[in-house]
C-alpha cells in the first residue's frame, strides 16, 4: 500500500495536518484522529479534525469538524507526540552514552542498549514520516521530517 516515493502512508494519531491542496485557497490545519489501510481503494485513509486556516494553541474557540481524507492528500506539519518522544529518548541516551568510557560491562550495555534504541527508531521512521537518517536528531522539526 505504501510506497517511499509517494504521501501515503500511515499517519499516526496527533500528527498535525493540513490540506495539501485546499479548494478555496486557505490552508486547513488539523490532527489526525485516526488512520488505517483502506484495501478497498489501496491507500491509507483519515479522519481528521479540522480547526480552520491556524492550529490552536489552547482551547480551541469553536469545535472542530471532522473529515475523511487520504493520507496522501495531506501535508504533515508536525509529527505526533510519540514521534518526538521517541526521538527525544533516544536524544538522552544519546548525551548520557556521550559520557561513557565503554571500559565496564554497564558502559557496553548501555551503548548496546543504545544500538537497539537507534535500529528501533529507524524502523518507526517509515511509519511516523521521519527521515531515516538520523540526522534530524535535532530540537528544529524542519531538519528532520522527510520531504513528500
Amino acid at each position: 500500500m505504501t510506497d517511499e516515493n509517494t504521501s501515503d502512508r500511515y499517519l499516526a494519531p496527533g500528527t498535525i495536518v493540513s490540506l495539501r491542496n485546499p479548494t478555496d485557497g486557505e490552508h486547513e490545519h488539523g490532527v489526525v484522529v485516526h488512520c488505517w489501510g483502506d484495501d478497498e481503494i489501496d491507500a491509507f485513509d483519515c479522519y481528521v479534525a479540522f480547526f480552520g486556516a491556524e492550529m490552536p494553541i489552547r482551547k480551541p474557540r469553536e469545535k472542530p469538524y471532522v473529515l475523511r481524507y487520504a493520507a496522501s492528500s495531506l501535508r504533515v506539519m508536525e509529527p505526533s507526540p510519540h514521534a518526538l518522544m521517541l526521538r527525544d529518548t533516544v536524544v538522552e541516551m544519546k548525551e548520557h552514552l556521550d559520557g561513557l568510557t565503554c571500559e565496564t560491562d554497564f558502559d557496553r550495555g548501555y551503548a548496546m542498549a543504545y544500538d537497539f534504541a537507534t535500529k528501533t527508531l529507524k524502523q518507526q521512521c517509515d511509519t511516523f514520516g521521519l527521515r531515516e537518517d538520523l540526522g534530524w536528531m535535532e530540537p528544529d522539526l524542519a531538519k528532520w521530517l522527510r520531504d513528500v
